[in-house]
């Protein structure tokens, strides 16, 4: 099949749908990928392969249009509080070689200073240096 990258596809966000950075993965599973015979990764490289696209929904570098609804909700649930979890977690299975940095991110997060898991998402779907190029509209309600 072949894909006109001027279509865009259009694709809605829900943030009732998670609550946690485990649960948001399994959603953009399932929202981002279509008909896989093997199972994902459920992680921000993962995510990111997703965003690029050719896992059903929307073919490789094909843009998509991204409503995020209930998106203070998640904002919420994705602050410093689970910034700090996602960091810790990455923290206990890094290389040695990592683990400083990736500390330095913990004790930022622990601080509220820096970049949110919320902000990160969000970096990640409107990545400028990537094949694709997403508009996300954040809708607060």
């Amino acid at each position: 099949m072949e894909c006109n990258k001027a279509e865009r596809v259009s694709l809605v966000i829900d943030g009732m749908k998670f609550s946690d950075i485990k649960e948001f993965y399994l959603e953009m599973e399932q929202l981002l990928t279509k008909d896989l015979l093997w199972r994902t990764g459920r992680n921000m490289d993962a995510f990111h392969d997703f965003l690029r696209g050719g896992f059903g929904v929307h073919e490789y570098g094909q843009g998509i249009d991204f409503l995020w609804i209930h998106a203070e909700k998640i904002r919420a649930d994705f602050g410093y509080e689970a910034t700090e979890l996602y960091w810790q977690e990455i923290l206990n299975k890094c290389h040695p070689s990592n683990q400083l940095q990736i500390a330095q991110k913990v004790k930022a997060a622990k601080n509220k200073q820096g970049e949110t898991l919320f902000d990160m998402i969000v970096q990640q779907i409107l990545c400028k240096t990537s094949v694709y190029q997403h508009s996300l509209v954040l809708d607060w309600n």
